[in-house]
């Protein structure tokens, strides 16, 4: 036979505080303490909020501008490469089409060759940026060098750009597409 617990006087409480749903009061109708606590939350959520909106768009903007920025090293290896394809005597000795890709890798997926650069500061504070890629026609390959400087108006500009053949057929040889041995420095009309 079962027997029957005695019931007590106490309401039942429910399962957990989460299924405790009490009815939301009117804002007239809090207390000064409950309307400080109330408006922190609020506040609080929609810092949250427009703190994440504020990341994302950072990360969005780094993005875009490292990928399609004039001064990314992207659009800098994109705009040397041409430079190398439409250079005649690169033209005659790798022969057509040059392709440029980064650091050689014994990895099958060819496309995950980083290209090496690096920014560096001269004596006078002034940025430099090196880099360094391959370059390779059906003809023969080479090692293509660059070095860039700031201007006045924060915009690379070209110290140099040249491309290194290896010996073998031909002699070695060092073909230059770019020199500037001025770059970086004011031009007189900017004095």
């Amino acid at each position: 036979m079962a027997t029957e617990q005695p019931k007590s006087n106490r309401p039942e409480r429910p399962l957990s505080a989460l299924a405790h749903h009490t009815e939301k009061k009117q804002w007239k109708d809090l207390s000064t303490p409950e309307k400080v606590v109330t408006a922190t939350k609020t506040t609080t959520n929609y810092a949250v909020v427009a703190a994440g909106v504020v990341l994302v768009g950072a990360i969005g903007y780094a993005i875009v501008s490292e990928l399609f920025g004039s001064n990314s090293d992207t659009h800098v290896f994109g705009d040397a490469l041409e430079k190398v394809r439409n250079n005649e005597k690169l033209v005659e000795i790798l022969g057509t089409p040059i392709k440029g890709h980064g650091e050689p890798s014994s990895s099958s997926r060819r496309r995950n060759r980083r290209i090496h650069s690096q920014v560096v500061l001269d004596i006078e504070g002034k940025e430099h940026l090196l880099m360094r890629f391959y370059v390779e026609g059906p003809d023969n390959e080479g090692t293509a060098h660059l070095e860039m400087v700031k201007d006045q108006r924060n915009n690379w500009e070209y110290k140099y750009l040249f491309v290194d053949i290896p010996g073998g057929v031909r002699a070695a040889e060092r073909v230059f597409v770019e020199y500037n041995r001025d770059a970086g420095k004011p031009a007189i009309d900017d004095k």
